[in-house]
């Protein structure tokens, strides 16, 4: 059984849908990409996830709970933790603060695991997140979601606003989040550095799955390529 499976999910806002007949699995320990342009719905299908939005139909399975319709609490506490787009830190607040808010429905004060992965934040912990870089933002705001010790790990657009080198540092850190036991299921832009990292992908164009597979087969994929790398086929 895998910790998250996705089967034929429908959803959107008000009146208009978004997602059509969606399918993903995620297993435990393992890195997936969600990829595909800005607008696919890449975004839309975490929110779903995690309850901020409705699904219309389908269902969504983690640890064998059927989580649809269920409170974002509910879903956080059953082991799935969200790092949204642009961060959304409490900017007026300490560096250690917004990593305590994250643990706070675990009661968990342990800051030795993020501070380890990341060990600038160690060195900024009285320090406002407002007065960091983005690079540093973005640390915490990945620490703050591991903060509730998830089983899941959803990452919306990890490099957005970063430099490469700053994306790298980063990305590097996913592997060791992943074989500690928090699985992660990552949604980026960089079509590059989602296939070189991740094990399995999922390529989602006008809210719907095309293609899916190991990544590093989609990586050599020449209509990929194409398509989101830049490269000509032939």
């Amino acid at each position: 059984m895998s910790l998250l499976e996705v089967r034929n999910l429908d959803a959107g806002y008000g009146r208009i849908q978004v997602l059509w007949d969606v399918s993903i699995a995620v297993e435990p320990n393992q890195i997936v990409a969600l990829v595909g342009a800005n607008g696919a719905g890449k975004t839309t299908l975490l929110r779903a996830l995690t309850g901020m939005i409705r699904i219309r139909s389908g269902s969504i399975t983690f640890q064998d709970h059927e989580i649809a319709g269920s409170s974002i609490e509910s879903i956080v506490e059953l082991g799935i933790a969200h790092v949204p787009e642009g961060r959304r830190l409490f900017m007026g607040l300490t560096v250690r603060e917004n990593l305590l808010l994250g643990g706070w429905r675990k009661n968990n004060r342990d800051l030795t695991r993020v501070i380890e992965l990341f060990p600038a934040l160690g060195e900024r912990l009285n320090q406002t997140a407002s007065t960091m870089s983005g690079g540093e933002q973005q640390m915490c705001a990945i620490g703050r979601g591991l903060m509730s010790m998830p089983n899941l790990l959803l990452i919306d657009e990890l490099s957005l606003g970063l430099a490469p080198k700053t994306v790298d540092e980063i990305v590097a850190r996913l592997p060791e989040i992943a074989a500690s036991g928090t699985a992660v299921l990552l949604v980026e832009q960089d079509i590059d550095t989602a296939l070189s990292i991740s094990e399995r992908a999922y390529v989602v164009e006008t809210g719907r799955v095309t293609k899916s597979g190991i990544s590093a087969e989609l990586l050599a994929d020449p209509t990929i390529q194409e398509s989101y790398l830049g490269l000509a086929s032939g």
